[in-house]
């Protein structure tokens, strides 16, 4: 069980009331890891999702030659794995801890036991997610849109 005050200070959890941190607690596990280590590979299963607590951890895909290609990188706060999380599909890409990082996983089997007894903090915790999603998405139009007027020269 993780203590509720590391809770309360995060921001995922900011919006939780006391008996919704009470429940949460008691799923979510602490984890750590060391410059370097891989988190998950690309293609695993996996229906965890992390939160990361302090460190930073880098998201990579293999390129055909099999290095691995930085996407983005990852910091206080910000949650990853939630994909897989969400829909049960392999991983999309490989996270790897680029400092010592401590992150706090939510296993899906746990969480969905929560729906019945907590379902307005189920919600808030989708909501959270979505917001995350919705997050990067934004970037990478944006980025997107860049790329083509860098490539293009022109607006389309």
């Amino acid at each position: 069980m993780v203590d509720q005050k590391i809770l309360r200070d995060m921001a995922f959890f900011a919006d939780f009331t006391d008996e919704e941190l009470t429940a949460i607690s008691k799923i979510v596990k602490k984890k750590s890891y060391k410059i370097g280590e891989p988190i998950f590979k690309e293609n695993e299963d996996g229906t965890s999702m992390y939160i990361i607590r302090k460190g930073e951890v880098k998201a990579c895909k293999a390129a055909p030659d099999g290095e691995l290609m930085t996407l983005t990188l990852m910091k206080d706060g910000d949650i990853f794995g939630e994909m897989s999380f969400l829909d049960e599909r392999p991983r999309s890409a490989t996270i790897v801890a680029i400092s010592s990082t401590e992150a706090y996983s939510i296993e899906k089997y746990d969480f969905e036991r929560l729906i019945d007894s907590h379902p307005r903090m189920v919600y808030k915790m989708l909501k959270n997610i979505i917001f995350t999603v919705h997050t990067i998405v934004r970037g990478m139009n944006t980025r997107y849109i860049e790329m083509v007027n860098y490539m293009w020269g022109r607006r389309r």
